[in-house]
C-alpha cells in the first residue's frame, strides 16, 4: 500500500505563518506597498520555499556526483594504489539516491523551473569532507549486508547531521535567499519524512511531496496575509488597549506583528482553535524574536482572548470548537 504523502507535504502551516509573518514584517517597514505587492511577494517566498525542498535534493546528488570524480581521479594516477583501483563504489552507487535521482516528477519540477545552485562546489567539498570523516559513513561502507535500508540510513545521516551543521551551506543559503537560513530546518524535516516513507523503486511511480495540503491551506497564506494588513491599525489600537505598563512604541516591532497576525487568525479564521493560534505564535515568538517574547506575547493574548470572548467577538465553528466553553 502507497504512503500517504499528505502526511509529509512541504508547506506546513507553521511555515506558511513564518511566511506571511516576513512578508508583514517587510510591508511594515516599506511605505506605499500595496495589497497586491504583498500578495505577489509571499507567493514568490512560499514558492522558493518550496523550491529549496528540491534544491537539498541537488545537493545530495552533486555530494554522489564528487565522490564519483575522486574516484575516477583516483584510478588515472600515474601510480595508482591499490585503494586508487579497487575502490569501495557503495556510496556512489546508493540505490536511495539513484532513485531520487530518476524520479520523473522531480527530474522534470527542477527541468521546468531550471533550478540549480549558482556554485555549490565549496559546500560539496566539505561535506564529502565531513561525511568520510564520520563513524556512520565508515560504518555503512564496511558493513557486509549491502541493503536499501542502510542506504537510506547515511542519507538520513547526512539530513540529519552534515547539512544542519555545515556553515558552507549557512552562507550560501544566504546568499540566494535572506529566509533560507530559517527555513533549512523545516525542509530538512519535511525531506526526512519524505524519505523515510520512500517505498523503494516503486517510488519512482510517487507524486512527491505536494506543496500545500489543500487548497485551504494555500488560501489560509492569502487570507492571513490581507487580513492583517487590512485590520493592521484596528489590531495595533487594540494592543496598545492591553498593554498599559508598556510603552508601544517600545514594544519590539515584530512582537507587535506577532500580535496583530496571532489576533487576526483568533477573529477571521473560525475553524482554527484559539489555543493553536496562542501556541503557535508563542513558539514563533520564542524562535523569531527576543528572549522574553514568548511570555509577553501569550499574557496579551491571553487578556486580549478573555475580553472578546466576554464581548461574543470570538466566533469558532467545527474543529475551531476545541477548548471553547
Amino acid at each position: 500500500m502507497a504512503p500517504d504523502f499528505d502526511l509529509y507535504i512541504m508547506l506546513s502551516r507553521r511555515l506558511i505563518r513564518i511566511k506571511v509573518l516576513q512578508i508583514l514584517y517587510a510591508w511594515s517597514r516599506k511605505e506605499g506597498t500595496t495589497m497586491q505587492q504583498a500578495e505577489s511577494e509571499l507567493r514568490t517566498s512560499l514558492e522558493r520555499s518550496y523550491f529549496l525542498f528540491f534544491l537539498i535534493l541537488l545537493l545530495l546528488f552533486d555530494l554522489v556526483d564528487y565522490a564519483a570524480e575522486r574516484i575516477r581521479l583516483g584510478k588515472e594516477k600515474k601510480r595508482p594504489t591499490w585503494e586508487d583501483l579497487h575502490p569501495n563504489e557503495r556510496f556512489i552507487r546508493n540505490r536511495l539516491l539513484k532513485d531520487l535521482r530518476e524520479h520523473p516528477q522531480i527530474t522534470k519540477f527542477v527541468r521546468d523551473h531550471s533550478l540549480g545552485w549558482d556554485d555549490d562546489s565549496l559546500v560539496v567539498k566539505k561535506l564529502y569532507a565531513s561525511l568520510v570523516a564520520s563513524k556512520e559513513y565508515r560504518e555503512y561502507m564496511d558493513k557486509e549486508e549491502d541493503s536499501y535500508r542502510n542506504d537510506k540510513k547515511i542519507v538520513e545521516f547526512i539530513l540529519e547531521h552534515l547539512l544542519p551543521e555545515s556553515s558552507e551551506l549557512q552562507s550560501l543559503l544566504e546568499e540566494q535567499s535572506i529566509y533560507w537560513n530559517d527555513e533549512l530546518e523545516l525542509v530538512l524535516s519535511a525531506l526526512l519524512r519524505f524519505i523515510d516513507l520512500f517505498p523503494g523503486r516503486q517510488g519512482r511511480l510517487i507524486t512527491v511531496p505536494p506543496m500545500y495540503k489543500s487548497k485551504e491551506d494555500e488560501e489560509f497564506a492569502y487570507r492571513l496575509l490581507h487580513q492583517s494588513i487590512l485590520h493592521h491599525e484596528e489590531h495595533t489600537k487594540l494592543i496598545e488597549k492591553y498593554s498599559r505598563n508598556w510603552e508601544v512604541d517600545r514594544i519590539a516591532r515584530l512582537d507587535m506583528l506577532i500580535l496583530i497576525q496571532a489576533i487576526t487568525e483568533i477573529l477571521y479564521f473560525p475553524e482554527i482553535p484559539v489555543r493553536v493560534s496562542i501556541n503557535e505564535y508563542i513558539d514563533i515568538a520564542r524562535y523569531y524574536s527576543t528572549g522574553n517574547s514568548g511570555i509577553f506575547i501569550n499574557g496579551i493574548l491571553d487578556r486580549i482572548v478573555a475580553d472578546l470572548r466576554k464581548e461574543n467577538k470570538i466566533r469558532k465553528e467545527g474543529r475551531g470548537l476545541i477548548g471553547e466553553v
